[in-house]
């Protein structure tokens, strides 16, 4: 059974998680909240609510179903996916793919990516940028972490965030979710068995 690349940040700084946003992140950068939103929930309950209940599982599961390039069955569980959520999520987590979609337009070694687009309805932010991480090799506990960052990034109150300042962003990022890595490994052990971890 094929393994998924799972490790810490052995140097505590955040230097691997900082690596990983920067590396998923290249040229995507939503201009409106995607599933969080600062104005409707505080970060803590939004982490420890829905993304880690609804968010990282379809991740996780889209990611599973990228290894084995099963197309139909990214598209078919995305659409369940987001037929399951409340309307105004669906809609601003699909509007959000496009974004994902336009920065990979073209690129090297993002041929899932692009067939995804091709052959999808409508796709959301979440199974779009497991593809691109997937399109990366980035391992699946960092592509988690990066996915949280875009949704932190998006939800937040832009003006703080200008893009020149994406470094301090993301800095911010890490230093306010301390204990995400752990909290994602705990879900991510409910998915996988030790055998299928590389720590």
């Amino acid at each position: 059974m094929e393994k998924s690349r799972i490790y810490n940040d052995e140097s505590g700084e955040g230097q691997e998680i900082l690596r990983a946003i920067r590396h998923s992140r290249i040229g995507i950068c939503p201009e409106a909240a995607l599933t969080f939103n600062e104005d409707e929930i505080s970060w803590g309950d939004f982490f420890n609510g829905i993304f880690l209940d609804t968010l990282v599982p379809h991740f996780i599961h889209i990611n599973q179903l990228v290894s084995q390039e099963l197309l139909k069955s990214v598209i078919a569980e995305d659409e369940k996916f987001l037929d399951h959520l409340p309307e105004e999520l669906s809609d601003r987590l699909s509007a959000g793919s496009e974004i994902v979609f336009a920065a990979r337009e073209g690129a090297r070694g993002m041929r899932f990516l692009l067939r995804l687009q091709e052959s999808a309805s409508k796709c959301s932010f979440t199974a779009a940028f497991a593809v691109n991480s997937s399109g990366f090799n980035i391992p699946l506990l960092n592509g988690i972490i990066s996915y949280a960052f875009m949704e932190w990034m998006a939800g937040k109150n832009r003006r703080r965030f200008p893009l020149e300042n994406i470094s301090e962003c993301e800095k911010l990022f890490v230093t306010e979710s301390q204990q995400c890595s752990e909290q994602i490994r705990k879900v991510l052990a409910k998915h996988f068995s030790n055998s299928q971890i590389v720590a």
